[in-house]
């Protein structure tokens, strides 16, 4: 195949011959341009954007999970008093009847409420986040008349 067209290139005439060339040498600079560098240099672009959206999605992720981490393995801030007196008078307030633990670590309390809206305890549960108060866990349970029982632990959480 080679000596073919080595024999067909040396027929043709001198100025043939560099047409030929010429045309061969444009030829291998747009394959080299069009398809090898641009499709090298869009992958290493669009890496470059991947990579960027990563470390911004990483970035994201970490300014949500560290504040929460830290509310959460924060150490109680208040008394067990305090955290008693706050929640039994808060829920007093909203007409809660509450069935305190006995058995609490310091700075958070366990309570019991047979009869209560869903509504109104969970936006009551919400209010209380908002005083430095950290619900650790809750139960909901059905009860009559379209109310809910519940046993819930909370935790006092730095200011």
């Amino acid at each position: 195949m080679m000596t073919a067209i080595r024999l067909w290139f040396a027929a043709l005439t001198q100025r043939e011959q560099w047409l030929v060339g010429v045309a061969s040498a444009l030829t291998a600079i747009v394959v080299s341009i069009f398809g090898i560098l641009l499709p090298i240099s869009s992958a290493i672009d669009q890496a470059k954007l991947d990579h960027d959206d990563a470390v911004q999605r990483r970035g994201r992720i970490i300014a949500t999970v560290d504040p929460a981490q830290k509310m959460e393995m924060g150490p109680p801030s208040a008394a067990t008093a305090d955290i008693d007196l706050l929640i039994t008078q808060n829920a007093a307030e909203k007409g809660f009847d509450l069935v305190k633990s006995a058995n609490s670590a310091p700075g958070q309390i366990s309570f019991r409420i047979d009869q209560a809206r869903a509504p109104a305890l969970l936006a009551w549960l919400t209010e209380l986040e908002g005083q430095n108060v950290v619900v650790r866990s809750v139960a909901l349970r059905p009860g009559a008349n379209s109310t809910v029982s519940v046993d819930a632990q909370l935790q006092m959480r730095a200011p």
